[in-house]
């Protein structure tokens, strides 16, 4: 029998397994299968707890099939161009369907496990669905009692739908764990960003005006809980009360910058002080040093944060990554030349950059699977060349094979003058231009010069940064 058709049998009876509501799980292992619409290249990830677990090959098909030799209850991640989290117990046999174009809404599981997997992306659903919501209305805009009823109502809402679900299914108590936590630090991380994206009162006398009240339900959160580090909601939480905690140290003396090398002091000292758990303590440092070096242009500050980092880090994975990107940013100090990469144009031509820029231009990198990212940016890099024609820009796409990048720019019907694929890995690019961040922009001069190296096309002072790169 050929391996196509063992897996397709096997894909099978795991679907014809899954479809029974009443069949209990077996003993003959746990697996995850399933295929993905319109893959970006032929394999996906499997990792847990920041720790690849295995690489899995997609058939000609599209479709896998993987056994896991040491099952371990809990989250997993998912990488195939963009990362998913899954929940995983022993015995398990999920399945799940994914359309790359559409990720996050096609997103669909069957098998021994959906129930669990499917409530966890309606969740994640909701949560963006009351964002936007939330920007629409300006409900950061409201006053902090209306705020806590305006987001009170919408986690009713929320927990309603856990307890029905627990109601009518029987679930683990870690899972059950999992599942509050997903609402409980949504929440959370909404009152903590809130101080910060009220505007149109003084900030000092807002954040001194707050009651007590306002962070009760602090008393209630673990800043320790590495177990639930692959959850965006608990991550958003502990960057979102730190930022906070980081700005009432220096809100007298200096406004808002979370980019700022005096924000950044002040969050590293505190998270040092503040986590116990050497994992929680990882990503945090990490995560905070990581978004300096690939924002800023004060090398004297990024030296200091550096060394602070490297002295307070537990992890030599971490301290590797950080080394890696410390020592990229040095080759993309202002005044240097951009480095030479190999780039294809839309007519299948192999350049360098070098050979391409001939007047002032920023570079912007987009992916297929940042869709609407990428759909702005374009649109954003068009108005800005009509308003400042001094300028002209370069769009790269990375992450995606050659052939989907063309389909893209054409069916989106991007400019082809300005769009190129970058010819190696992304690690490549990262380990070139210190590249971590799609929001990374450079302004170079007509000799490909670089003006600025951590520009972001969608900040508000992106226009005056191009300006500034005009008098030089």
């Amino acid at each position: 029998m050929s391996s196509k058709l063992i897996l397709a049998t096997c894909i099978s009876l795991l679907v014809l397994i899954g479809c029974s509501k009443e069949t209990q799980k077996t003993e003959s292992g746990t697996y995850i299968g399933g295929q993905i619409i319109n893959p970006t290249s032929n394999f996906l990830l499997l990792k847990k707890d920041d720790k690849l677990i295995d690489s899995i090959k997609l058939d000609q098909n599209n479709s896998f099939l993987y056994k896991f030799s040491d099952p371990k209850q809990g989250l997993y991640q998912v990488f195939h161009n963009e990362g998913q989290v899954i929940y995983v117990e022993p015995n398990d046999s999920l399945l799940f369907r994914v359309n790359t174009f559409e990720f996050d809404e096609t997103l669909t599981f069957s098998g021994y496990g959906a129930v669990n997997n499917n409530l966890i992306i309606d969740l994640y659903l909701q949560n963006e669905e009351e964002n936007d919501l939330m920007l629409q209305q300006e409900i950061y805009q409201q006053d902090p009692e209306t705020f806590t009823r305006s987001i009170s109502k919408m986690k009713e809402d929320r927990e309603a739908i856990v307890s029905r679900f627990l109601q009518k299914y029987t679930v683990s108590a870690y899972f059950e764990k999992i599942i509050h936590a997903i609402v409980d630090y949504d929440f959370y991380a909404r009152q903590e960003v809130y101080p910060m994206s009220h505007f149109g009162v003084d900030r000092i006398e807002f954040l001194e005006s707050f009651p007590k009240s306002f962070y009760s339900y602090r008393d209630h959160a673990d800043f320790n809980d590495a177990s639930l580090l692959d959850l965006y909601s608990y991550q958003r939480f502990l960057i979102n009360y730190f930022n906070q905690a980081a700005f009432k140290d220096y809100y007298k003396e200096e406004p808002y910058d979370p980019l700022s090398f005096t924000h950044n002091l002040h969050k590293l000292r505190i998270i040092d002080s503040k986590i116990s758990n050497d994992s929680v303590e990882s990503f945090l440092l990490t995560r905070t040093i990581k978004d300096y070096l690939a924002n800023s242009n004060d090398k004297k500050g990024g030296q200091t944060l550096y060394d602070m980092y490297m002295d307070r880090i537990a992890s030599k994975k971490d301290k590797r990554l950080i080394q890696k990107l410390y020592d990229a940013n040095k080759k993309i100090e202002t005044g240097k030349h951009i480095p030479n990469e190999r780039i294809i144009s839309s007519d299948s031509d192999t350049l360098s950059i070098e050979e391409i820029i001939k007047k002032p231009t920023f570079v912007f990198f987009w992916s297929s699977a940042r869709k609407s990212h990428a759909l702005r940016a374009q649109e954003l890099a068009k108005t800005l060349i009509q308003k400042y024609p001094e300028y002209t820009y370069i769009a790269i796409n990375v992450n995606d094979d050659f052939d989907k990048w063309q389909r893209t720019i054409n069916r989106y019907q991007f400019d082809l003058s300005k769009q190129y694929f970058f010819e190696d890995s992304f690690d490549e690019l990262s380990h070139d231009l210190a590249l971590n961040s799609l929001l990374k922009t450079f302004i170079l001069d007509r000799n490909g010069i670089i003006i600025n190296a951590h520009a972001n096309i969608f900040s508000s002072n992106f226009e005056n940064e191009l300006l500034q790169g005009l008098n030089k």
